[in-house]
């Protein structure tokens, strides 16, 4: 790879202050390098002298091949530089999309795109910055900093002061942004063991000056080293004692019990598809509508969003599931498309009659397939994984998150459990308690 970022011999501070001594490094295009240090040791402040926010006593930079040393912070991010500070700096009184589309620039990075990245900004786009959590922030200011297509991303402690599911989600999200390769990231954190895992190099600061420049799995096997640089919390020796969780777990049974609702629809579909096909039953499409209904809401809006944050959690714990947890991600992505190709198969054989049955029914098995296999890999190798990997604490987050994301059974006006009981009585038996009588 090219280089695309040079620092040589820098030495940089606020005012009269040094904070950066002598300080070299290099990044290639598409790179990513995990910038590690205890507090106050010149992490912010490297990242404020590539912006050109600093005091720059001596030394050059150069990128893509130019020295910026003495260019102005506006030219720096027209160039390429996008950074998201500790602050976020969002504009608090506009909405999602307009923070997003009063920076943007032409290039790869587009609303729609950002918007597949952080599903939760386009859910929030009309809402004011002010009106956003503290990880919606977060996800806005690493947006808006996309949509100047940049050539290298600078996070600074992106994670900092999110609840944990939310810094896993995060987290996973920027795996992702690392994994794609087009840009490079410069990622600072406080928590090597995070980062370490998801970025090729590492630099570590000591008092301004560079003390490790290398491999980032290198170093996370020295764990004499990260204790001696970063101190306590570097390391799983320096943390706690993992608490083991209870042999019950809310969450894991609250996701068994949503499979099993899954299941017995998928599994009546294809009877009723199968009958159909036979002459063992006359088409309702009423029930047969319900059922696609249920397919497409209850996964999309309530089952998937639960799964996703044990996903996140897990890619932090081992990589050993990341195939698995690849293909299941992209299939939860997809779920709109999926579902939506079952939509207009019904909405053919509605229209058309036994003539256009044929689809709706290849429609239907091909659904159905490949959920099989989906919630088998649940169920067989991402769950136990979970329980596995996961410390109590963690379990008793993700617990809580799940109550408060609600379930298909209770509540006031729960329109899954409506849809479920609507589809019991539609259904004949042995599947419902419906009065169908066969042909």
């Amino acid at each position: 790879m090219s280089e695309l970022l040079r620092l040589e011999n820098v030495w940089a501070g606020y005012g009269d202050a040094v904070v950066l001594e002598d300080l070299s490094l290099s990044l290639a295009a598409g790179e990513s390098l995990a910038l590690l240090g205890r507090n106050g040791m010149g992490k912010t402040t490297l990242l404020a002298t590539l912006m050109g926010a600093t005091r720059l006593r001596r030394g050059r930079i150069f990128f893509q091949g130019e020295d910026i040393a003495h260019v102005p912070s506006h030219r720096r991010a027209q160039a390429g530089l996008g950074w998201v500070p500790q602050e976020r700096d969002i504009f608090r009184s506009l909405t999602v999309e307009e923070n997003l589309s009063v920076v943007a620039r032409p290039g790869e990075w587009t609303l729609e795109r950002v918007y597949t990245m952080f599903p939760r900004l386009q859910e929030r786009r009309a809402n004011l910055g002010s009106q956003l959590s503290g990880g919606e922030q977060q996800m806005l200011a690493m947006g808006r900093a996309l949509m100047l297509n940049p050539k290298v991303l600078l996070l600074d402690e992106p994670l900092e002061g999110l609840a944990p599911l939310i810094a896993q989600e995060l987290l996973h999200i920027i795996d992702r942004m690392v994994s794609e390769g087009r840009m490079a990231v410069i990622l600072v954190e406080q928590h090597a063991r995070q980062i370490l895992p998801i970025t090729r190099r590492a630099l570590v600061l000591e008092r301004g000056r560079v003390v490790y420049s290398g491999d980032s799995a290198e170093l996370l096997r020295d764990t004499t080293a990260l204790d001696r640089w970063l101190g306590a919390g570097s390391t799983e020796e320096d943390a706690a004692p993992r608490k083991a969780p209870a042999e019950r777990i809310p969450a894991i049974e609250a996701i068994h019990d949503e499979h099993r609702a899954l299941a017995a629809i998928l599994n009546g579909l294809s009877h009723i598809v199968q009958d159909i096909e036979a002459g063992k039953l006359e088409p309702d499409y009423t029930l047969l509508a319900s059922m696609i209904e249920y397919i497409a809401e209850m996964p999309d809006k309530l089952h998937h969003p639960k799964e996703d944050r044990i996903f996140a959690l897990l890619r932090t714990k081992t990589r050993d599931e990341d195939e698995h947890l690849d293909r299941l991600e992209a299939e939860h992505r997809d779920t709109v498309h999926a579902t939506g190709r079952l939509d207009r198969a019904l909405v053919s054989y509605v229209q058309g009659g036994a003539a256009n049955f044929p689809g709706f029914r290849d429609a239907v098995r091909a659904y159905i397939a490949d959920e099989w296999v989906h919630l088998n890999t649940e169920e067989r190798h991402i769950l136990p994984a979970a329980r596995r990997l996961f410390d109590a604490d963690e379990w008793d987050a993700i617990n809580a998150d799940f109550v408060r994301n609600g379930d298909p059974w209770s509540g006031p006006g729960n329109r899954y459990a409506d849809l479920f009981r609507r589809i019991t009585s539609l259904a004949p038996a042995p599947i419902g308690v419906g009065g169908q009588s066969p042909r």
